[in-house]
C-alpha cells in the first residue's frame, strides 16, 4: 500500500504539534511550579486537589479562631485576676474594721481606700480587644460600666430627697453625683420606688432645680450572653466572661451571685456608721465574692487550655493537609527540568526529520 504524501504531512503535522503542547505544558509546570494548572490537566487529581485546598482553607479559619478566643481569654484572665487582687485588698480592709475604727482619720482613709477599689473593680471589665468588650456580651461594641445619667429630676435646697427619679437600678448604699448633689453622697432610702420614684441621700441638696440631674455608676450595661468561637466543626467553646455575672451577680443583680458592687457599697456605708453586724455580714459576702471571681479565673483558665490543645490539634491537621496538596501539587524541578531537557530534544528531532521527509516526492525515486 502505498503513503501518500498527504498522509505523511498530516503524520508529521500531528507529532509536531503533540511534542509543542508536551513542551509548552513542561514550561508552564516549570515556571508556574505546578503540576496542575488547569482542571483539563488531571480531571481526577484536580478535584482531590480542591478538596485538600477546602479543608485547608477551613483549617486556616479554625486556626485564626483559636487565636482570636486565645487573646479574648487572656484579657479576661488579666482582668479578672485584677478584680481578684482589689477584692483580696478590700477584704483586708473589711477585716481590720471588724475590730472597730476609734480613730476618724484612719477610718477616713480606710473609705476613701474602699472607694477607690470600687472604682477599679468597675474599671476591669471595661477591657476591649478591637473595639469589642470581653465582658459585655452579645453587645460587644457596648461599654460594660460607665456612668449612667438619670435627667429631669427635681432637688429642693436643704432638702436630701430626690423627686422624679427612675429608681430601677437604684439600691440603698449607692453614691450618687450631680450638680446639686453634695460629693460622697449616697442613697439612705428609697421611699418611693419606679419609674418616676423618690430616694433620700444622705446629704441635702445644695439647690432647687426642677430639671436636675443625677449620675450613678455601676450598672451593666451588656448581656448575660458569651460570645463563643467555633475551633472545629460543630464545636464552640466561649470566649467571653459576663460582666453582669462577674460584679452584680446576674441580671437583675444578685439573681444568680453576689452582688459584688452593691455589698461594697453596703460595706462602706457600714464602715462610716460603725455597724459592727454589718461590717461581719460584708465580710462573709466578700469571702464569697472571691470565691464567685476565683471560679471565673478557673472557668477562663480551663478554656484557655483547651484552646491551647485545639491549636495544637489544627496545627498538625494542618501540616498533614498541606503535605499531601504539596507532593500532589508542586512541582518536581529536578525530574522536570530533565524531563523539558528530553521533550526539547525530541522536539527539534521531530523538526529536522520532517524537515528532511517533507521536500521528498516520488520524481526524487526515479
Amino acid at each position: 500500500m502505498r503513503i501518500t504524501d498527504k498522509t505523511t504531512s498530516s503524520n508529521a503535522i500531528y507529532n509536531i504539534n503533540e511534542g509543542r503542547i508536551k513542551l509548552d505544558r513542561l514550561n508552564e509546570a516549570v515556571s508556574s511550579g505546578k503540576v496542575i494548572n488547569r482542571p483539563s490537566d488531571d480531571p481526577a487529581s484536580t478535584k482531590k486537589i480542591l478538596d485538600l485546598e477546602s479543608q485547608i482553607k477551613t483549617s486556616n479559619q479554625y486556626v485564626s479562631n483559636i487565636k482570636t478566643g486565645q487573646t479574648w481569654l487572656d484579657m479576661a484572665g488579666t482582668s479578672l485576676e485584677g478584680a481578684l487582687d482589689s477584692l483580696m485588698s478590700i477584704k483586708g480592709i473589711a477585716g481590720q474594721a471588724i475590730s472597730g475604727i476609734t480613730d476618724p482619720v484612719k477610718k477616713s482613709d480606710m473609705l476613701d481606700q474602699l472607694r477607690e477599689f470600687r472604682g477599679q473593680l468597675l474599671d476591669f471589665p471595661n477591657t476591649q480587644i478591637g473595639g469589642q468588650y470581653v465582658f459585655s456580651g452579645f453587645k460587644s461594641d457596648t461599654i460594660p460600666f460607665s456612668p449612667t445619667k438619670l435627667t429631669g429630676v427635681s432637688t429642693t435646697s436643704g432638702d436630701p430627697n430626690i423627686t422624679n427619679v427612675d429608681t430601677t437600678d437604684l439600691y440603698v448604699g449607692m453614691p450618687i453625683t450631680g450638680p446639686d448633689i453634695p460629693p460622697g453622697s449616697v442613697i439612705t432610702a428609697i421611699p418611693t420606688p419606679g419609674a418616676s420614684g423618690k430616694i433620700t441621700l444622705s446629704n441635702p441638696a445644695t439647690s432647687t432645680n426642677a430639671a436636675s440631674t443625677l449620675t450613678f455608676t455601676g450598672k451593666f450595661n451588656g448581656t448575660e450572653d458569651i460570645v463563643s468561637m467555633e475551633i472545629n466543626k460543630g464545636v464552640q467553646v466561649p470566649i467571653g466572661v459576663s460582666g453582669g455575672a462577674l460584679l452584680r451577680g446576674g441580671t437583675p443583680p444578685g439573681s444568680s451571685g453576689v452582688d459584688i458592687i452593691k455589698t461594697l457599697d453596703t460595706l462602706i456605708a457600714d464602715i462610716s456608721s460603725g455597724n459592727t453586724a454589718g461590717i461581719q455580714a460584708g465580710n462573709i459576702a466578700i469571702d464569697k465574692a472571691n470565691q464567685q471571681i476565683l471560679g471565673q479565673i478557673s472557668n477562663v483558665g480551663m478554656r484557655k487550655a483547651r484552646m491551647d490543645n485545639a491549636l495544637e490539634s489544627q496545627q498538625r491537621n494542618l501540616n498533614v493537609l498541606s503535605a499531601i496538596h504539596d507532593g500532589m501539587q508542586n512541582i518536581d524541578y529536578a525530574k522536570a527540568a530533565i524531563e523539558l531537557t528530553n521533550q526539547k530534544t525530541a522536539f527539534e528531532a521531530a523538526l529536522s526529520a520532517t524537515a528532511k521527509i517533507t521536500p521528498l516526492s516520488l520524481l526524487d525515486y526515479l
